[in-house]
């Protein structure tokens, strides 16, 4: 609980908003996973990232599949994420690990409850709420969702199954101009992070808020690559 207060309170220090799922377009694209050391890049896998809008009942959301596979399968993890379409917090997650499900999250406004299975065995979740999070496994589509701008800042508590409580500390770095198989496309430079050292920079569509990709110390995520084998499995 404390650690959730403390995430609030660094909230109030920049402006108080919320993700708008209304500034995410409808995707399916492929990225290109690379790892740099010593100074040299290489490929070492894909992402492959879909948004879709939906309902449940009464109530639209999104739903968000992001599937990543390195190695050639040797590391393959997928998170299928339903989200609310207008504030994108999250309503719920299913992370798969090799083709199995590792974690299971329902999302209440007053706690998050599931299950975690770690070698065949289940541990329940059970977490109470105090006030609003966002999905901890969800970076770029919800740094994508926030209302960007030259030199804007935000913060935005989020829960991760991992990690707990936190904040995503986000800040509008500048701009530059992307290459991209339709043409050149004008981005936002994000620094972005789970926590304030912002170690990572994201590319975002300054015209429909797209997720162009990402660059850290250690490696990038850039559009591209052949996501096929990752496309067919429903």
């Amino acid at each position: 609980m404390l650690s959730l207060i403390a995430a609030l309170i660094v909230q109030s220090a920049g402006p108080a908003v919320v993700p708008q799922g209304d500034r995410l377009v409808e995707a399916r694209k492929c990225y290109v996973l690379s790892m740099t050391r010593a100074g040299a890049t290489t490929s070492i896998g894909v992402t492959w990232q879909t948004v879709a809008r939906d309902r449940i009942g009464d109530r639209p959301v999104l739903r968000v599949t992001v599937h990543q596979s390195v190695n050639g399968g040797a590391f393959d993890m997928r998170d299928d994420f339903v989200l609310d379409a207008a504030s994108l917090r999250p309503l719920s997650l299913t992370n798969l690990r090799q083709g199995e499900v590792h974690v299971r999250l329902n999302y209440a406004s007053d706690r998050i409850t599931g299950e975690r299975l770690d070698n065949g065995v289940a541990a329940l979740i059970d977490v109470p709420l105090a006030g609003p999070v966002w999905e901890g496994n969800l970076f770029g589509l919800t740094f994508a969702a926030l209302p960007l701008s030259e030199g804007a800042a935000f913060t935005v508590p989020y829960w991760q199954y991992d990690k707990g409580f936190g904040t995503f500390s986000v800040r509008v770095a500048g701009s530059e101009v992307v290459t991209t198989p339709e043409g050149p496309v004008d981005a936002w430079t994000v620094e972005a992070g789970p926590d304030e050292r912002r170690g990572l920079t994201y590319l975002i569509s300054k015209s429909d808020h797209r997720e162009m990709g990402y660059r850290a110390a250690q490696g990038s995520q850039s559009l591209g690559g052949d996501c096929s084998a990752l496309e067919a499995r429903p």
